[in-house]
């Protein structure tokens, strides 16, 4: 995997297209502690060079970005000025130097007390924007660099990347053990032969000392291990029986990449307090409050959905309200799990509610609990509300725009004050729930027809996601096909083995209103019915727009695009008052704006 760290984004989409056509992974990470987060897994690190020291720390390649005399000699040759002198650290500079020393240079350390002359022209690495942004520098201009840098960038990073990947693979299997030792541990490779073993796991498994090199089944015939071997999925919290003594066992598959090379396997003999842990996971499971999804569910290869992906870890770092925005069938309560499930509270309730399900009086009783006899076929002893079962986890609203605004006021009140009280009571209940709430609906033009309260949203709208249509996510099509069509298959006698081009050409030359859950529509449909082993471009199922809904699309869009224009202009480029005058958020603007080029 490649990292690109803190790159602008005024080149990162270049970059990571040249990594996309040498079909290599690409993650953007613009914090430290984020970055962290995913240092266990394998990575070349892509950076600007004035960010290397921060992440010199880090045990992982770091390739960092420069500019190059050619960058600057491009600028120059198109600039009118005599003299210039070059801002950068001391790396940037003895690399220039050694290229061209026909420039002057300034230490970015130095700047503060250099003196200003009104007929140079001072030029820095884009990269060094935000350091010089407090420093009175006439003629300061920024470069990026050339196409030629990135090319060679990606070049190193793409030689390096197989044997980095085993190294690190091998290092952190040792991590592991040293690091576990209190746990028993169980390395096996693809094959399942027994590449590491700890003293724990040797006592509690009855292993010998010339376990290693043996196959897993030599010592336990059924192994579990050879199934995450097969499937690449993580088990968690297992119980089983071993010599007399209880474990709780988990299993980790080791994955290059979507290929799994290996698993792992930790146990370790329950005490009183995992049990109690493992029945209220249990508990968790059994009454449906876990997420199904992670974030590393979401398929796509796209800059868009990357980009969202990353937006949306971010969020999962906090615990922030967060309002999930995006059309039907985009895939937000996915997102919403995600989050959950990257948060501190993943191992808390991960609880949803449609709200646009139910009536008033019964969305009341959901969220808020009631108390016994508060009306005709209460339950005895009362119920639970919501917020009570998502107690130190994740509470999800979903289509939050549907929320009568008498609800709408007692949730207000519940987020405030973080207590609930049960319909009918009066014992104040408090509370400690994230919430994510979701809608298709633009509720900035529903606080303007006053049907959702403007305290509510803001209260709601902490941190934004807006989930991109399908129609802005094209590339992504293949993946989220090849995803579903796998799904689809285990519920034939016969599997689908190969898709033909044409299908893909057809599937993305639709608008695709319904969205992805359209799309799980079509592929099943056509994968159910498909008689042979290859999908067929002729399949009967395949959805096309008629020219003159083609003609409609591109006028509205047309159409669409002259209306940001306008309001920018109107508004001087303020995003925040022409997404106002469009009735749009701001998020929805600036996908808009980079959809039109704007």
């Amino acid at each position: 995997m490649i990292v690109l760290y803190k790159v602008d984004e005024m080149y990162a989409d270049e970059l990571t297209a040249l990594f996309e056509e040498e079909k290599i992974k690409v993650q953007y990470f613009s914090s430290l502690n984020s970055l962290l987060d995913q240092v266990m897994n394998p990575m070349i690190i892509v950076t600007p060079a004035i960010y290397k020291k921060e992440l010199e720390h880090i045990p992982l390649p770091i390739i960092p970005i420069m500019i190059t005399s050619w960058d600057i000699q491009e600028y120059v040759y198109h600039s009118k000025k005599t003299s210039y002198k070059v801002i950068g650290t001391q790396d940037e500079i003895d690399w220039l130097k050694r290229s061209d020393s026909a420039f002057s240079f300034v230490l970015l350390k130095d700047t503060p007390s250099i003196a200003i002359d009104d007929s140079t022209a001072y030029i820095a690495p884009i990269w060094l924007k935000k350091e010089l942004v407090h420093i009175p520098i006439q003629n300061l201009n920024f470069v990026t660099p050339g196409k030629a840098v990135l090319i060679n960038i990606v070049q190193i990073a793409a030689s390096m990347l197989t044997f980095t990947e085993e190294v690190i693979r091998d290092r952190y299997q040792v991590d592991a053990i040293l690091d576990s030792d209190h746990d028993g541990i169980v390395t096996v490779d693809k094959d399942g032969i027994i590449k590491l073993v700890n003293q724990h796991a040797k006592r509690i498994l009855g292993l010998d000392n010339h376990s290693i090199g043996q196959n897993i089944t030599s010592y336990i015939p059924d192994s579990d291990m050879l199934r995450v071997l097969k499937t690449g999925v993580v088990e968690m919290g297992d119980l089983a029986t071993v010599h007399g003594r209880k474990l709780v066992i988990n299993r980790y598959p080791i994955k290059i990449g979507e290929k799994v090379i290996g698993a792992v396997s930790n146990f370790k003999e329950i005490t009183d307090i995992q049990k109690a842990e493992l029945k209220l996971r249990r508990r968790l499971h059994e009454n449906g409050l876990e997420t199904v999804y992670s974030l590393e569910d979401i398929v796509g290869r796209s800059s868009i959905i990357h980009a969202t992906q990353k937006l949306a870890l971010k969020y999962a770092a906090t615990d922030s309200t967060v309002l999930i925005t995006g059309e039907s069938g985009t895939g937000k309560e996915l997102f919403a799990q995600g989050i959950h499930a990257s948060s501190r509270r993943a191992y808390g309730p991960f609880v949803g509610i449609n709200c646009s399900a139910l009536s008033e009086n019964l969305l009341e009783s959901e969220l808020f609990g009631y108390v016994e006899g508060t009306f005709t076929g209460a339950l005895k002893g009362g119920k639970q509300g919501l917020f009570e079962l998502a107690h130190g986890g994740t509470l999800f609203l979903d289509e939050i725009g549907e929320i009568p605004q008498r609800i709408q006021t007692l949730l207000l009140r519940v987020i405030q004050e973080k207590t609930v009280r049960r319909v009918g009571g009066d014992k104040i209940i408090p509370v400690d729930v994230r919430i994510i709430a979701a809608t298709n609906r633009e509720l900035e033009l529903e606080i303007k027809e006053q049907r959702f309260r403007a305290d509510l949203y803001y209260r709601l709208n902490v941190l934004a996601l807006d989930i991109p249509p399908l129609r802005e996510r094209l590339d992504d099509i293949p993946d989220i096909v090849e995803m579903f069509m796998t799904e689809f298959n285990k519920e034939r006698d016969s599997m689908i083995l190969e898709v033909e081009e044409g299908v893909y050409r057809k599937l993305k030359e639709y608008q695709w209103p319904g969205n992805i859950r359209e799309l799980r529509n079509v592929v099943e449909r056509m994968v159910v019915l498909e008689e042979g082993s290859v999908l067929k471009a002729d399949n009967p199922f395949i959805p096309f727009m008629e020219e003159r809904e083609v003609a409609r699309q591109a006028g509205l869009q047309e159409n669409e695009q002259h209306l940001i224009v306008r309001a920018l202009e109107k508004f001087e480029h303020n995003r925040v008052l022409a997404a106002r005058s469009l009735g749009i958020d701001r998020t929805t603007l600036w996908r808009k704006m980079k959809k039109y080029n704007l």
